[in-house]
């Protein structure tokens, strides 16, 4: 979701407000900050086919809205029910768009025109494939139907912003280091909407020392506002046809360039912002300046409310504040992908798409040395972590300050998820590299992650990989790092002193064992997982150790030695070992210690399920010519060559994982066998070309937040029934005996239920843990038949205890149901004595001779 690309536009009423998001548009509630209604979403649905670059109310009617895109397309919307009302062909990409009341038929559009002079499309071919040069052309166009709709007025270099006057009478354009300004106000002959760029007397053009950067219109009286590079911000007064040097006033306070402006509604107040992050409110009248700061990114666009009442800030991470004008406090916050928005040459996606396991959120880089955690479902901004804490200042000087960057993230396989290791660093070129390797622990009262260990310069070159041991149960955690030192570590949770006095000892990770192969470079590693058998890939070798005793079970080969294996994943329940080289994949049947299959195919990414054996990885397309763009998402299962699913895209995948599916977690105890959910294959999450993510496969996204919400409501259902139990007694001396004895019955029988219901069907009985074992450290097969075969007979008579106790439960459920039909379910109403007679002799009683004793005491 993509929120600060373009200045938002409050409603009449200044309840919600639009934003355009890539090619679509949508409408957020001031209050709660949520997507109310999504336009344009669709193109069959008649949507825009490119980026929306600018939308505006109907100066005729507040109910409606104008859009403009690249596609060349101006729509009209009816956005309280997302009809789309009339489509304008304007045949040109349009970048700005700006209309007045007076003149609802005419609306004045720049577009932006690549350069075709053969010097600048070397230029731009010579530099990486920058853009080439671009002017932008200054149009009218008439929505009313005419010989001539689409009128140029004016070219220029790129457009840096486009603003009307409150009356209707001026068109301002700034471009670069020049302001022009066009009279298109009716006279001397001239009709209305009649202006052409033959009518020199009726253009000026005004010339900066800085290069501008933003633009403003007075809204009540004839004064322009622009900002520029320098932090100057610049009135300009008494410009028109006939005025050659208007007259300007000058204000400073900004270090470095002012990239918003806009005035409050009834022109009182001056609105500024720009890299320092602070909001600044210029009183005209007497200069006086308001200050709020620390704002927390770079602001972009400045939108003040009908009302005056609300300020709509645009910031460079991808993040929309709205501020009440009257205390300047944050009414509410929209928070999209930080990464969207970074530089991604100097800060690409080192972690990859990880999902946390506590709450199956996707955690990814967000602004240099922070992680955001994102619910993809919901397109929710959950929390950022500061990983390498650092002042929001703004330079002192043009030189660039290197920011730390987030290499590596993983979290332990629990489903609390209560260990994070991060791995992060700085390198300016000019002073020694930092490099550290930090561990989290979760806390339950901040709800976010504290740091417990951090360890400074833990290998002395870049770390190439850091991994969690899967294990399960009360051993300590362990994670394994690699290095370009060649060498690769473990590191453990260990107990600093011992525990007195009812004080549990700090606990802290240090280093256990360090490792290395030959004079290798460890490129990769992965777990079993079990947790016993550690791979690390050298090159073209595989090296398989025991991560406990720090020794070498086995070496895997493939060769030739120009093909080494940069990526490569154990799979869940699974004897199978994924590698995959630059130009190869391969299947590694750990218990043949041979290649089970392998494909040549170019693997770009390659990601393993944490629920199944399921497996994918992204490459090109090989049925598209060399060069193309397109690309293929391959899901396999270890046993076999044949995909099992293909998805296609059109650009480049950024990033790729497997979302976890929790209908189908939830179905197991009820409807799925084991089989058909390890064969299951869970939506995929992708950060496509544009930064934005999408789910692909299974079911769509809308589907996936229907049950996400009827889930959180069934959770908030059982939250609120059990506060309504609650009573002041019980808060303070705790629920009674006959309560709890109640309740305990009532969740017995709901397990007898359950286990009646798991013993019925074969499938559904418990996976034998007897082999759950690496192969190379389990016994032959002839001393293991005879405990095999006594755990079967055992599961099997506890599968016939439990179905004959279903069946009495079944009964017990039958004559209670009976019982009340009959009138006699109100006999539980006893005096004090009775009950504390019954509990006692419950007590000391089998349950049969109680319900007996306790029937005939009744009677």
């Amino acid at each position: 979701m993509r929120l600060s690309d373009y200045p938002v536009v409050f409603t009449s009423d200044s309840n919600y407000f639009f934003s355009c998001n890539s090619k679509s548009i949508r409408i957020l509630s001031v209050e709660t900050g949520q997507v109310v209604r999504i336009l344009s979403s669709s193109v069959q649905e008649g949507g825009h086919s490119d980026t929306v670059t600018s939308v505006m109310l109907n100066p005729k009617n507040s109910l409606q809205l104008y859009s403009a895109s690249l596609d060349g397309t101006i729509k009209l919307w009816d956005f309280n029910d997302a009809v789309l009302l009339k489509t304008f062909e304007v045949g040109v990409p349009i970048t700005h768009m700006v209309m007045h009341e007076s003149i609802p038929n005419d609306v004045y559009l720049t577009s932006t025109k690549k350069s075709t002079k053969r010097f600048h499309q070397y230029q731009a071919k010579k530099y990486g494939g920058l853009r080439a040069k671009e002017n932008s052309i200054l149009f009218r166009y008439s929505l009313k139907a005419s010989k001539k709709r689409l009128v140029r007025l004016l070219k220029t270099k790129v457009c840096g912003g486009l603003a009307i006057s409150s009356d209707g009478e001026y068109v301002v354009m700034a471009a670069r280091y020049k302001l022009h300004v066009v009279h298109i106000a009716p006279g001397n002959g001239i009709q209305e909407g009649g202006v052409t760029e033959n009518d020199e007397s009726r253009f000026r053009c005004y010339v900066t020392p800085e290069r501008i950067s933003s633009l403003a219109f007075h809204p009540t009286e004839g004064c322009i506002a622009t900002g520029d590079e320098i932090g100057r911000i610049t009135l300009w007064y008494c410009f028109g046809k006939n005025v050659d040097r208007p007259v300007t006033t000058t204000l400073h306070w900004h270090a470095h360039k002012v990239a918003a402006l806009n005035f409050t509604t009834d022109g009182t107040y001056l609105l500024s912002g720009g890299e320092e992050s602070v909001l600044v409110i210029w009183q005209l009248s007497t200069g006086h300046k308001q200050f709020l700061p620390r704002m927390g990114s770079e602001i972009k666009h400045i939108t003040v409310s009908p009302d005056q009442s609300l300020y709509a800030i645009g910031h460079e991470d991808n993040s929309v504040n709205v501020i009440r004008s009257v205390d300047l406090k944050i009414k509410t916050c929209i928070q999209g992908l930080k990464f969207s928005h970074v530089n991604h040459v100097l800060n690409p996606l080192h972690t990859g798409l990880v999902i946390e396991p506590r709450n199956g959120h996707v955690v990814l880089n967000g602004l240099p040395g922070t992680l955001q955690f994102f619910d993809p479902i919901h397109e929710q901004h959950i929390m950022e972590l500061e990983v390498s804490p650092r002042n929001k200042v703004s330079r002192t000087y043009e030189k660039e300050i290197i920011p730390p960057q987030v290499m590596h993230v993983a979290f332990s396989n629990d489903k609390a998820a209560r260990w994070m290791v991060t791995v992060d660093g700085r390198d300016d070129k000019e002073t020694t590299p930092e490099l550290y390797i930090k561990f989290w622990e979760y806390d339950d009262d901040a709800r976010t992650y504290v740091l417990n260990t951090r360890v400074d310069s833990p290998h002395t070159k870049t770390i190439t990989s850091c991994i969690f041991n899967p294990r399960q149960g009360n051993q300590a955690p362990m994670v394994v790092t690699t290095s370009m030192d060649g060498n690769f570590k473990i590191w453990e949770l260990t107990q600093q002193g011992e525990t007195r006095r009812g004080i549990e000892a700090e606990r802290a990770w240090s280093c256990r064992s360090t490792g290395f192969y030959r004079d290798l470079i460890p490129h990769c590693a992965g777990f079993s997982s079990d947790g016993s058998l550690l791979a690390i890939a050298y090159g073209q070798i595989i090296t398989l150790w025991n991560p406990y005793l720090n020794t070498l079970h086995g070496v895997l080969t493939q060769p030739p030695e120009t093909r080494p294996v940069t990526r490569l994943t154990f799979l869940k329940n699974s004897p199978f070992l994924i590698a995959a080289t630059r130009d190869h994949l391969y299947s590694w049947n750990l218990l043949t210690c041979s290649v089970w299959w392998s494909y040549q195919i170019r693997c770009e990414q390659l990601v393993a399920s944490q629920t199944n054996s399921n497996f994918m990885i992204t490459c090109t397309d090989p049925a598209k010519p060399m060069g193309s763009t397109d690309r293929r998402i391959i899901v396999f299962r270890p046993t076999s060559p044949t995909p099992v699913q293909i998805e296609s895209t059109s650009r480049k995948v950024r990033a790729v994982t497997f979302m976890p599916d929790q209908s189908k977690v939830s179905s197991t105890t009820t409807t799925a066998t084991s089989k058909e959910v390890s064969d299951a294959v869970e939506p995929i999450l992708i950060m496509n070309y544009g930064f934005d993510l999408e789910v692909l496969g299974g079911r769509s996204a809308e589907e996936l937040k229907t049950e996400a919400d009827e889930l959180a409501a069934a959770n908030a259902k059982a939250a609120l029934e059990a506060e309504k139990a609650k009573t002041l007694v019980t808060d303070i001396f705790g629920s009674s005996s006959a309560e709890a004895a109640k309740a305990l019955e009532k969740q017995q029988k709901r397990e007898r239920k359950e286990a009646s219901r798991g013993s019925v069907s074969k499938k559904n009985m418990v996976r034998n843990p007897l082999f759950d074992a690496p192969s190379h450290v389990m016994a032959p097969v002839s001393s293991l038949f005879e405990a095999f075969m006594g755990q079967l007979l055992a599961q099997t008579k506890g599968a016939k205890e439990e179905a004959k106790a279903a069946r009495a439960a079944k009964k017990e459920e039958e004559e209670e149901e009976e019982a009340k039909a009959n009138g006699e379910a109100d006999v539980e109403m006893q005096d004090e004595e009775d009950m504390s007679y019954d509990q006692a002799l419950g007590a000391a009683l089998p349950p049969s001779l109680t319900n007996l004793f306790s029937s005939r005491l009744n009677i």
